[in-house]
């Protein structure tokens, strides 16, 4: 019956691992990549992390404070209830990524591709947002103060309050 029951954990085992090829299955000291699972780790502040490839890519509660992420390409990542104060995302592309609950204090998305990305509940203090496409995001109970937004794109973006900007939100969100 042990045998049995060993052969089918196996069985099991292999089907999950053929069937599931985009899901890397990292450790905090594994370089960075499409896919990688870095949730829980923290990492060493002032790195730079320019042009970084990470879709797909787990990071929360993850620790990257101060780090450079210019020019990455980090669509469709997890960034939820991570620490990513005074870090810098100058045209890098979150297209669709969660960063919900997470603490951008003093970070900046300069020119940025946030479109449809989740800011719900996130910390943005002072975040610079110039000139960033922030199409369809979600800012749902973000904390804004101090944030500047001059010429980011907030078209159909869910304001704070949970109100929609209207279309011609350039700058400043214009509700429905």
């Amino acid at each position: 019956m042990d045998t049995l029951i060993n052969y089918y954990k196996n069985f099991f085992l292999i089907i999950f691992l053929i069937f599931i090829p985009n899901k890397s299955f990292s450790s905090c000291d594994d370089s960075l990549g499409d896919g990688v699972d870095y949730s829980n780790c923290q990492f060493s502040d002032s790195q730079n992390l320019t042009g970084s490839f990470l879709p797909n890519s787990n990071l929360s509660f993850s620790g990257f404070i101060k780090v450079n992420f210019d020019k990455s390409i980090m669509m469709n990542a997890y960034l939820s209830f991570g620490n990513f104060s005074e870090s810098s995302f100058v045209r890098a592309n979150l297209y669709e990524a969660n960063l919900e609950g997470a603490n951008f204090e003093k970070s900046n998305f300069t020119s940025a591709n946030l479109t449809r990305v989740n800011f719900s509940g996130s910390s943005l203090i002072e975040t610079d947002f110039t000139n960033s496409n922030l199409f369809e995001a979600n800012f749902t109970g973000a904390n804004i103060l101090n944030a500047s937004f001059e010429g980011a794109n907030l078209n159909n973006a869910i304001w704070i309050d949970g109100q929609k900007c209207k279309l011609g939100s350039i700058g400043i969100c214009i509700k429905k």
